[in-house]
Formats: C-alpha cells, structure tokens, sequence
C-alpha cells in the first residue's frame, strides 16, 4: 500500500510539472510570438494613385525586444512590404525605462526607416517618462518623422492624401488632475488639425482609441490608434477583458471599426505595462491595404 502511495504521489508532481511547463510554453508563445494581421480598407475618397497602398501599423512595443536589436520583428516588417509605416505610441515604457534602457525603441526606429517612410506619435508612456523631448530628438535623428500636433501630405505618383498626428491627451494637461481640461484641450487641437486638411481622403495617428466618435467628427477618413493592448486578456467570443481608460470589456481594443464610412484600426500592440502578461492575445502588426469604392 505504501508503494502504491508513492507512485501515485510521483505521478501527481509528474502531472504538475508538466502542466506548469504547458503554461510555461503558451505564455512565451502568446507573449513573443508575432502575429501579422492584415486588413483592408475600402473608401470612395481615396485617390487612384493610394489604391492598393500598404500602411505598417505598429504600437505599445512597452521596451520590448523581439530578437536581436529587433531583427525578428524587423524582419516581419520588411516581409509585409510596406508603402509607409505608422507608430502609435508607448514604444518606452514610464514604469520601467530609465534613459538609458531606450536601446529597444531605438532599434525598432533605426530599422523601420530603413524599409519605409515611418511616422510617429506619442503615447502616454512618452509623456509620462519625463524624457519625451530627448526621446523625440532621437527619433528625429534617425529619419523618423515625428507628428506633435501637425499635418503633412504625402504624395504617391501625381496623388496626395493628408497624414496628421496628434499627441496623447496627458501632453494638453495632467490628465490625473485635470482629465476634463486635458481632453478640451486634446479636442479642440483635434479639430484644428482637422481644419488644416485640404485633401478628400486623411488619416490621423492617435494613441488613445476610446476617442473614436470625435475622430469620425473631425473628418478623418482612417485613424490609427493602439493603447489598449487587445484588452490584455483576450476571451474567445468575448473579447478583450481589460483596456486602459475603457475598463472591462471595452468597446475599442482591436481590430478595423467603421463608422459612417470612416474607419479606425485599432493595433494590440507588441509589449506588455502593468500586467506582465498577455492571453489568447499574441503580440501584433498590422498591415493595412487601401482600396478605391464604396
């Protein structure tokens, strides 16, 4: 009986250590496994010469590296082929990057130019590490253009579209203290943005999702945002379970949204912040497609 005992007991530990090591091996999968989605977009706005243009959107890479000097996530980029390449934010991460740990955002800026024009904005990370300026002049010196609040137009053969960028709402106004004050301010620079576009069809890059309906307000045709990381924890059926500034079960934490023929791509991001972990939620790039119609 005692043997029998033992042999129950070792394979009970067998069973729960290779349980653990399941767990184990589907965390680093959903955690550092990257995922390219691709989606299309389709509006009647959009110039002959954009149909069929191909925008690389990345977001929330939260200091994360994916390879050496990101050569795994690099490459997955360059694989897509993109016409350009949108950064939405949180590429550092406040809570645990000091200066000189910048090295991962950094090495993901030096490489994305390298395979296309990229712009970025900032998410609230940047404002809150206290080192945004230092950070944006980095970026600048790598050849990435940064969209504080500004409107460029990019040409493709003899057709322009417009591509604004505004920062994250914590930059108008400490948004802790003052949330009210700051999201006046951050809507009022949204509309004179939008005021400055002289083109039928305009993409934003916003950090914040959760602004949707003042973005399909302001005339955007597309906007691309990131922030709620796919709401962390993703529940088949269900959907994201926890996004910033949205809480359970948010509206807006992945994928194309569509409103009155405008639309919003929503990346879930690369890195993880407060919760180290993410599930049922690989790390994601997104390629977006436009296409001329109705």
């Amino acid at each position: 009986m005692k043997n029998l005992f033992t042999t129950i007991h070792v394979w009970v530990v067998l069973c729960v250590l290779a349980a653990l090591c399941l767990i184990g091996v589907f965390l680093w999968w959903e955690n550092n496994a990257v995922v390219l989605t691709r989606q299309e977009f389709v509006s009647g706005d959009l110039p002959d010469g954009f149909d069929g243009y191909r925008i690389l959107h990345i977001s929330d890479l939260h200091d994360k590296r994916f390879g050496a000097k990101q050569e795994k996530l690099l490459q997955i980029c360059a694989d897509a082929s993109p016409d350009l390449i949108v950064i939405t934010g949180d590429i550092i991460d406040k809570r645990r990057t000091k200066w000189e740990d910048i090295g991962p955002a950094l090495e993901l800026a030096s490489g994305a130019v390298q395979i296309a024009p990229t712009f970025f904005v900032c998410g609230n990370h940047e404002i809150s590490s206290g080192y945004y300026d230092q950070l944006r002049q980095e970026l600048m010196q790598l050849g990435v253009t940064v969209l504080d609040n500004e409107v460029v137009e990019i040409k493709s053969g003899d057709d322009t579209i417009t591509l604004a960028g505004i920062q994250n709402v914590n930059a108008f106004s400490d948004f802790r203290s003052e949330p009210d004050v700051a999201q006046e301010n951050f809507h009022e620079q949204l509309q004179a943005l939008a005021d400055q576009v002289q083109t039928p069809f305009s993409i934003l890059l916003s950090h914040r999702p959760d602004f949707f309906d003042w973005y399909v307000d302001a005339g955007f045709i597309l906007t691309f945002c990131g922030h709620a990381h796919g709401g962390q924890v993703r529940i088949p059926g269900l959907g994201g379970v926890f996004a910033p500034d949205q809480g359970l079960f948010g509206k807006y934490t992945e994928g194309l949204h569509i409103k009155d023929g405008r639309g919003m791509n929503i990346s879930r991001g690369l890195g993880n912040s407060g919760f180290p972990f993410r599930v049922f939620n690989r790390p994601e790039l997104v390629l977006v497609t436009l296409h001329q119609g109705e």
